[in-house]
């Protein structure tokens, strides 16, 4: 009966552990999904901010070509 007692105790024992540590693990990787989510949307803002000046820079250029060309 002691063995049981035992065997029970440590099968216990090693199921809250085992629970424990996936639960950190699953929140670090919940939290480190956040993070990198967080950084992919600042990444793409920053590339549609980027898009919308090189966008300007070319009409810009494109125009002032035009004029050039137009007054010559």
């Amino acid at each position: 009966m002691r063995h049981l007692v035992i065997a029970y105790g440590a099968g216990v024992i090693t199921g809250v552990l085992t629970t424990w540590e996936a639960a950190r693990r699953w929140e670090r990787a919940a939290w480190a999904w956040s993070w990198a989510s967080g950084w992919l949307s600042e990444a793409a803002w920053l590339a549609r901010e980027a898009a919308g000046w090189i966008v300007g820079v070319v009409l810009v250029l494109a125009a002032a070509g035009v004029v050039v060309w137009l007054a010559f």
